[in-house]
């Protein structure tokens, strides 16, 4: 195997990779913690072409090493993968404004959206989930996995990758049927397969669009709904403005904290975070499941 490049990236002062293992809830998909507890791995680039990214702090810095990529490109995936960009503190004093996360910038300081390497791994993340609890979903992606293997060798760990479209496409309808997902879900995945090797010009103009568009060129593709196509533009490309308002956990957390009922329409919790969260809607999102999962565990006594 050969050296991986090797470069570094000074992140903001708001950043929480010495912390992201407290974090798994919602933070981790892909992500490898390796067992000195510093190290962070992770598969990114295009479907097709993944490579191995290793991001670990050093002193003030974080250390960035890339195996099949150059210096440049690796700062640039390390700084994606961990929305290094996004200036949180913008978001934080909306939150000191609002008294559902008021507190949570404390409480979570330095949380940023975790990403996926691209809009095509978000999709089929959100597609495997639609409608199930994360563990199910995870059992389903475990499944999937195994039948498409792929891994990638860095530093001695095997970096896992999600089925590149020709593989779900060699897979088929039967295959993908033979480890649990439904006739909908394995066609879904199939048309998005087909889509990924067709349209890669998505990852260009999805992001840059205004929101409503940007949904609507998802919920195109079948299967894709709303809260599909909300979860993967708010990982697959990190888009700050996405309040997925139409999913289980969010609209239970908004209820228990008196913030929007659960039988109001999802239109009324979309309501709730424009009025008080504009541009924010993403980080809205992922600091009141922080919120609810950590609440849960201390009333349980975990």
């Amino acid at each position: 195997m050969r050296a991986p490049t090797e470069t570094w990236i000074d992140p903001p002062r708001l950043a929480s990779l010495p912390a992201e293992w407290d974090q798994l809830e919602y933070s981790s998909r892909s992500l490898v913690f390796v067992a000195d507890g510093r190290r962070r791995l992770r598969a990114w680039g295009p479907p097709a072409r993944p490579w191995a990214l290793s991001v670990e702090p050093d002193g003030g810095r974080w250390k960035v090493r890339a195996w099949g990529a150059d210096p440049p490109t690796a700062r640039e995936a390390a700084r994606a993968l961990f929305s290094l960009d996004h200036p949180l503190e913008a978001f934080y004093r909306q939150v000191r404004r609002e008294p559902i996360l008021r507190g949570t910038e404390r409480r979570f300081r330095g949380l940023r959206l975790p990403r996926d390497a691209n809009l095509y791994e978000a999709l089929l993340h959100s597609i495997v989930g639609q409608q199930l609890s994360v563990r199910a979903a995870n059992t389903l992606k475990q499944r999937l996995f195994a039948r498409c293997p792929a891994s990638l060798p860095a530093d001695g760990v095997e970096v896992p990758c999600v089925p590149p479209p020709a593989r779900l496409r060699a897979l088929g309808e039967d295959g993908l049927r033979s480890v649990g997902l439904s006739r909908a879900k394995s066609r879904s995945l199939l048309a998005l397969a087909d889509w990924a090797r067709r349209t890669p010009s998505a990852a260009v103009t999805v992001p840059t669009a205004p929101l409503e568009p940007a949904i609507t060129a998802l919920t195109d593709l079948p299967g894709v709904g709303r809260w599909t196509a909300e979860n993967a533009l708010l990982r697959g490309i990190g888009r700050t403005d996405v309040f997925v308002g139409g999913d289980l956990g969010i609209r239970v957390a908004l209820d228990a904290y008196g913030a929007v009922p659960r039988s109001a329409p999802e239109v009324a919790a979309r309501a709730w975070s424009d009025r008080h969260y504009p541009g924010w809607g993403s980080y809205a999102t992922l600091y009141l499941w922080r919120k609810l999962v950590v609440d849960r565990a201390a009333a349980a006594g975990g």
